[in-house]
């Protein structure tokens, strides 16, 4: 976007004009749900939330943030981060890190120091030129034990990754690491590096999604996320439970629209999650209700989860696995819904493979998956916050 009406007088046309196509951008992009965006007059710095008109009446009066520079608007995002698993929160010795895939750049190797943990990782990327490019080490301040290579050929890209969450010992005891790490592509599994102790996850995501990781190092590997490319408006991340199958309403789909807040969710329980359903509010108070998803048979079990105003969604945890007179088909089995406020859940009976997938606040937009008698399957819709 242009923005050199930045630097006009702010009763010009030019001012005016250009304010009023950012101001366009910011709600369509960036609005919270209740339809009000980030005011970047210099009373507000970017610290309030307002509706566009009074953001308009601010700008002209104050004037724009001193040092707020063109390339704090990003209006256009791109990325969404998933994750973190392992540990969350800097303290020390630990610090951020992170790899981002560079445009017409591909992932060409990953070097993987590993024992019985992760120590540290190093990425390689190949431009379009066939020049090669090399990230700095994340982690493995004390060294390693074994260094690994997975070079990837031309065709073959991430669609995932796995591994396990657990605590170090030796030298340096009780810090939260990852334990193990496998990289799936389009072609194989690579892995599992480390050793496979502690808790497991496991992400999957869209072929032609992956952007890079990030996370937290020092001595190891302690967290992990990933940086996923949006398609279109959304980032699609999962499926948990079963992807594809035949059946009446066997594929739904609830995307939250601009401008909208999830208020509430239905849950149908029987010995899985039978249904969900989805109720919506718009900035103007109207409230939408999604197709009831799953639940052909009606559920023995209704709840309802109510999220209050300033209350949103910022990760899932469940399980999936059989139904009772499952003829193989594995079925959501239990959902908690992690808001910023609190953990809601666990609805359903926790058996079979646990999944869990934490995002960034503000990245929320819906859900999708496979259904018919049962939840059969669930995945994320996420918006680019970076």
């Amino acid at each position: 976007m242009d923005r050199s009406w930045m630097s006009e007088p702010r009763s010009s046309t030019q001012f005016l004009k250009g304010l009023g196509e950012f101001l366009d951008l910011e709600c369509k992009n960036n609005a919270n749900g209740a339809g009000e965006i980030r005011c970047i007059c210099v009373k507000c710095a970017h610290g309030v939330w307002i509706t566009r008109d009074n953001a308009i009446e601010h700008i002209i009066c104050n004037g724009i943030s001193e040092g707020y520079h063109s390339e704090h608007l990003q209006v256009c995002k791109e990325v969404a981060q998933v994750g973190i698993w392992g540990r969350q929160e800097k303290g020390t010795p630990h610090n951020h890190w992170y790899f981002r895939l560079e445009n017409n750049q591909r992932l060409k190797k990953i070097s993987i120091d590993h024992g019985d943990l992760i120590f540290s990782l190093k990425f390689t990327t190949e431009d379009g030129k066939g020049c090669l490019h090399e990230s700095e080490k994340a982690g493995g301040w004390n060294g390693g034990h074994q260094e690994c290579e997975v070079t990837f050929d031309s065709e073959e890209e991430i669609i995932g990754i796995s591994g396990t969450v657990g605590v170090s010992t030796g030298e340096y005891p009780g810090y939260t690491i990852i334990s193990s790490l496998s990289f799936i592509t389009n072609k194989k599994t690579h892995g599992p590096f480390g050793q496979a102790t502690g808790t497991p996850f496991d992400v999957p995501w869209n072929r032609g999604s992956f952007a890079g990781f990030y996370g937290l190092a020092g001595y190891y590997i302690d967290g992990i996320g990933v940086y996923l490319k949006a398609s279109q408006e959304t980032a699609r991340v999962g499926l948990w439970g079963t992807e594809c199958g035949n059946g009446p309403q066997y594929r739904w789909s609830f995307c939250l629209e601009r401008n909208h807040k999830l208020t509430k969710i239905t849950i149908g329980i029987e010995d899985m999650i039978s249904s969900l359903m989805f109720t919506s509010e718009d900035c103007m108070g109207s409230v939408h209700v999604s197709k009831k998803a799953g639940g052909y048979n009606d559920a023995s079990t209704i709840s309802e989860i109510n999220l209050a105003w300033d209350e949103e969604i910022i990760g899932i945890e469940g399980t999936y696995g059989l139904s009772a007179g499952s003829s193989g088909v594995k079925k959501i089995s239990s959902l908690s819904f992690v808001t910023n406020k609190r953990n809601h859940g666990p609805f359903g009976c926790a058996t079979g493979i646990g999944f869990t997938v934490p995002w960034s606040k503000g990245s929320f937009a819906g859900f999708y998956g496979t259904a018919n008698y049962y939840i059969d399957g669930i995945g994320v819709y996420l918006r680019p916050t970076i």
